[in-house]
């Protein structure tokens, strides 16, 4: 079998080029992120950040959280660079606003933002704030086989004396 190279090749040859390089296209922008939000007392470096009393925390433009200590929510996205908003009001009464970009990578399906990280060092590197998160998993025992009951289907014709 020999591939003779004529204009018909060539136009299908581009269509199917084409067509691969729309697909990895669509993976890249259409790939769905899970980005946890944690407001919980964290250690950084040796070094204690305790989680803030009320914060409210907005990813990309989606609808705004309110999370109180110890709470954690989630934002579903999609693509690879978002972007994060971080509002507290400090012991002052002054409000502050945190406005940092990050990236996920391609594979990782959920990522979490450690909140009080981020606002005690605002200028910090990505991976401070930002860590891979993986769901525990749990191990799976098997439930204990039933016992098998045996009956004496001559039990009834058997009577006491």
């Amino acid at each position: 079998m020999s591939i003779t190279f004529n204009r018909k090749t060539w136009i299908r040859l581009s269509a199917i080029i084409v067509l691969l390089a729309f697909s990895v296209f669509l993976f890249f922008i259409g790939r769905q992120h899970t980005v946890l939000v944690d407001n919980k007392t964290i250690t950084v470096n040796g070094a204690e950040v305790r989680a803030l009393q009320l914060v409210e925390v907005q990813v990309n433009k989606l609808d705004g959280l309110e999370l109180a200590a110890r709470d954690r929510d989630k934002f579903e996205v999609t693509g690879q660079t978002h972007k994060v908003t971080v509002v507290y009001t400090d012991s002052n009464w002054e409000e502050h606003v945190i406005t940092r970009k990050f990236k996920i990578p391609l594979m990782q399906d959920m990522v979490m933002i450690l909140v009080p990280a981020l606002v005690a060092d605002a200028d910090a590197d990505q991976s401070i704030w930002l860590e891979n998160y993986e769901p525990p998993t749990y191990a799976m025992t098997a439930a204990p086989a039933e016992e098998t009951v045996v009956t004496d289907d001559l039990a009834g014709l058997v009577t006491a004396m």
